[in-house]
């Protein structure tokens, strides 16, 4: 893959930084946030996968090793416990509203900044390369404004062995892609030859910043580390623009918002924000998911082991009481055939 473009020269030159976002899809900025602040926010992050028992403890976030007998993904009951343990974590709710990453997407709306509450925690274990993030673009999972981006912020230091985030050059502008089910976070994968991508990737120190639109293909890269590779989502938009319902809720929908507050000051300005916003608010159609899903139904009838984690999320979650049933069949199928 060849390098990405390091936009940080840009950052005091608006017209440039909005041309290259338009032209690339993506951003990189360097030393975007304070390393100190990244590195104190690992710790946190530490002391969580410490007491879950996923990396060894005295050691820094970067330099644990990861505990491959407790491997697991969304939606796994253990990787959920874990991930909204982080979820909770109010400094990492703060970090989305750093004035180092605000201003870098004033700069870039020329407009006021909407900040939805809706941020991922990333979590690869070492050594599963089949689960690492297919290819995919954020617009199949929100819908929404299609001026909406993500900013990707790793916790440890990104090399070649750790992966990290690859993206494809200038692939926002073709539209958004058809997916079928996959292994990895998302569960999605897009259906299409991506070899003639312009795939980019280097590495990153704590305190860079990747950003990318909504319809950007990006994947994660395999993690060949043997300690955990820790990074963290969270999306920005124009505030003027309309935003997708799901950007309001909890990543997987499987707690509330009052849930994750529950250690949280009854005054916390961070509490609900959103709320105090005019905000047009557009419904979530579904139209991505219920292709995936039954894809993934009738490839697990089919005995193909790619459905499996999009079985698992589609009988835990879907709105559909009949497809819930569908999909546990097909599931309890693929894991007999697998015996």
């Amino acid at each position: 893959m060849k390098p990405l473009v390091d936009s940080t020269r840009l950052m005091g030159d608006t017209d440039r930084l909005r041309s290259q976002a338009a032209a690339d899809g993506y951003l990189l900025v360097r030393g975007l946030l304070p390393a100190t602040l990244i590195e104190e926010l690992a710790g946190e992050i530490s002391t969580v996968l410490v007491e879950a028992g996923w990396i060894e403890p005295g050691k820094p976030l970067a330099a644990a090793h990861a505990d491959p007998a407790r491997f697991c993904v969304e939606p796994q009951p253990p990787f959920m416990e874990v991930f909204y343990r982080l979820l909770s974590l109010r400094s990492l709710h703060a970090l989305k509203h750093h004035k180092n990453l605000v201003g870098l997407f004033a700069a870039l709306f020329g407009e006021e900044v909407f900040c939805p509450p809706h941020f991922v925690m990333r979590m690869a274990f070492p050594y599963r390369d089949d689960y690492a993030t297919p290819a995919h673009q954020d617009y199949t999972h929100f819908e929404g404004s299609r001026r909406n981006w993500a900013a990707w912020i790793p916790f440890v230091d990104i090399d070649q062995a750790r992966g990290g985030l690859a993206v494809a050059s200038g692939s926002h502008r073709g539209g958004v892609l058809d997916m079928r089910p996959a292994l990895g976070a998302g569960q999605m994968v897009i259906d299409a030859d991506l070899g003639t991508c312009d795939w980019r990737w280097s590495p990153m120190r704590i305190g860079d910043v990747l950003i990318h639109n909504c319809q950007t293909i990006h994947k994660g890269c395999a993690n060949a580390s043997g300690a955990m590779r820790v990074s963290m989502d969270c999306r920005y938009q124009p505030l003027s623009e309309p935003v997708g319902e799901k950007y309001l809720g909890v990543s997987h929908q499987m707690k509330t918002w009052d849930e994750l507050y529950a250690d949280w000051d009854e005054d916390d300005p961070l509490r609900h924000y959103w709320r105090n916003l005019d905000l047009a608010v557009e419904r979530f159609t579904y139209h991505w998911y219920d292709r995936r899903d039954m894809r993934a139904i009738e490839m697990g009838e089919a005995g193909d082991p790619e459905a499996l984690v999009a079985l698992e999320n589609i009988a835990l979650k879907h709105r559909s009481s009949s497809t819930r049933e569908r999909a546990r069949s097909a599931l309890a199928e693929l894991r007999a055939g697998g015996k």
